[in-house]
């Protein structure tokens, strides 16, 4: 993304729009007073660069390739032929640099492999986030609450929980009735296990991408806030913004928990019953679980949404790992169309549960659109 802008402004003459300011806003959405000494996501992608530039030509069958160089303590970039041409950055006066190689075709030669070089190791997961890095602003990742009783008295939850210091070591909880009237209900103050370990992973992605992002829970998330960035929503039945947004989704999940069922529904094939789940609550203890990635353009915000939920927590631990693990989702990578970087997409998943750990996910199911 970077390498590729200051490719075709180079290429263009254009050097005096290659500083640090400048491309922070017109490659990484930055505000135009940002402050770079506390974001210095240029300097860092740049340095990147760098080194990747480096490893590329160190490898064996590039040695007749037009070389491209970042000038160390700037953002202009030089191309060296094989022969042992240079062709510098533009200058002000000397605007026909491409006379000086002999041939107008050099720019037609140049372009093509200034974007090889700039692709060469990019993974189909990188190509899959690429829309929520371009996306100007910070990235919101909202994760589901779960909806959780605190008895009414400090003294008892201690008890509860083994924390009475005049209780013996070892010795089990002591067992009192609970009342209704001894509960109160917190709707904003716990996060599931499973979510938890989906947003370290969504967090820690960000963080290597050098994507900004700010974390919040669904309840003190507004619709104005889906709208003014790209969003990754983490969790199914304790986040309705997923509900909402993957609602009228090919893939979709439906509860009944009258009967205690969860199921991946597939509105193409609604005779597909076989993605539930019954008899999960309380104890999960199920020998599968399921779950569905998403990455859409919502209409209703023209934001990118990227979704990881699960029908019990094993699922969203999966679509967590799936879309942090090159290896997982280059498996579905290869189902999608040749086109699919830019389209909307889904992913059913199954992961195995062996002693209530998961296991290696398998993809069940993609769409594109």
């Amino acid at each position: 993304m970077l390498l590729r802008h200051i490719a075709e402004q180079t290429l263009a003459g254009d050097t005096s729009s290659l500083k640090e300011r400048i491309l922070g806003i017109a490659v990484f959405g930055r505000k135009p007073d940002y402050d770079t000494s506390q974001d210095p996501i240029v300097r860092a992608s740049a340095a990147e660069i760098r080194k990747k530039l480096a490893q590329y030509y160190q490898e064996p069958g590039h040695e007749s390739e037009v070389r491209i160089e970042l000038l160390a303590g700037s953002y202009i970039a030089e191309f060296h032929f094989p022969e042992g041409g240079v062709v510098a950055p533009a200058q002000p006066r000397k605007r026909n640099w491409v006379r000086a190689v002999g041939a107008t075709a050099a720019v037609a030669l140049i372009l093509p492999l200034t974007l090889l070089v700039l692709g060469w190791r990019s993974s189909d997961l990188d190509q899959f986030w690429s829309p929520v890095l371009k996306a100007p602003g910070t990235v919101l990742i909202c994760v589901g609450l779960q909806a959780a009783y605190n008895l009414r008295s400090a003294q008892a939850q201690d008890e509860m929980q083994g924390l009475n210091s005049q209780q013996p070591s070892g010795a089990p909880p002591p067992h009192r009735p609970i009342r209704e009237e001894d509960l109160v209900i917190l709707r904003d103050r716990y996060v599931a296990l499973d979510d938890a370990v989906c947003l370290v992973r969504m967090a820690a992605l960000l963080e290597k991408y050098r994507k900004p992002y700010h974390i919040r829970g669904e309840r003190s998330t507004s619709f104005a806030d889906l709208r003014d960035t790209a969003a990754v929503l983490i969790g199914a039945f304790d986040n309705p913004w997923t509900l909402r947004t993957a609602g009228q989704l090919r893939f979709t999940f439906i509860k009944d928990g009258a009967h205690d069922t969860g199921i991946v529904h597939d509105s193409q094939h609604p005779e597909n019953t076989e993605w539930k789940l019954t008899g999960a609550w309380p104890n999960w203890d199920i020998p599968y679980d399921y779950a569905i990635v998403s990455r859409i353009l919502d209409t209703t915000t023209d934001r990118t949404v990227v979704i990881a939920a699960g029908l019990t927590q094993y699922g969203t631990i999966a679509a967590g790992e799936f879309l942090s693990n090159p290896e997982y989702f280059s498996e579905a990578a290869r189902r999608f169309p040749r086109d699919w970087q830019k389209r909307n997409l889904q992913v059913v998943l199954r992961v195995p549960v062996v002693n209530r750990i998961a296991g290696r996910l398998r993809v069940l199911a993609t769409h594109v659109w």
